[in-house]
């Protein structure tokens, strides 16, 4: 099992996270299960809005290391602190709920929403998402049209049309 302590990582600090987030595209972390799901988890939700930036890491640590800003997502004009986090907790070799456990104990100042999107169907794993964090927990659906109106959906709760509109039109001036 992957474990996460808050020296090995560090701390975000507010003012970084504040710097982050002003006037720039919403940003998406997804955190995905195997590399066959993660290019098709990435063009869904490239597709479900325009102009969102998205970073798909391949697991836990990654995931974890681009949150915390460690080489190499340490350029954060590159690699924004996310608006939002898409998470699949089955990911390989490690327990895909340790990012929510790190942000919960590590970083409890990264106010950023966690959705789990997975293939479980087990209330005792979605009990312990939320638990953890999670804002939201759905079944990832088989059907890619149902898996592109699911993160439409949750890309519209969490990130919304006005957050899109402010970014282009700070691009624009």
């Amino acid at each position: 099992m992957f474990r996460v302590s808050p020296p090995q990582y560090g701390s975000i600090g507010t003012d970084f996270l504040q710097d982050s987030m002003a006037t720039r595209s919403p940003q998406l972390l997804v955190i995905e299960a195997g590399s066959d799901q993660a290019p098709l988890s990435a063009a869904v939700a490239r597709g479900a809005r325009s102009g969102l930036s998205v970073y798909t890491a391949q697991d836990s640590p990654e995931g974890i290391a681009y949150l915390a800003g460690l080489p190499p997502f340490d350029d954060r004009g590159l690699h924004a602190v996310p608006d939002l986090i898409l998470l699949d907790p089955v990911v390989p070799e490690a327990d895909g709920l340790e990012v929510l456990t790190w942000i919960r104990n590590a970083q409890p100042e990264l106010d950023v929403p966690v959705v789990v999107v997975t293939a479980s169907s087990s209330t005792a794993d979605s009990d312990r998402a939320q638990a953890l964090g999670a804002r939201e927990v759905h079944r990832k659906p088989d059907d890619l049209d149902e898996l592109s109106g699911l993160v439409r959906s949750i890309i519209d709760r969490w990130i919304g049309v006005s957050q899109m509109i402010g970014a282009h039109l700070g691009a624009m001036g």
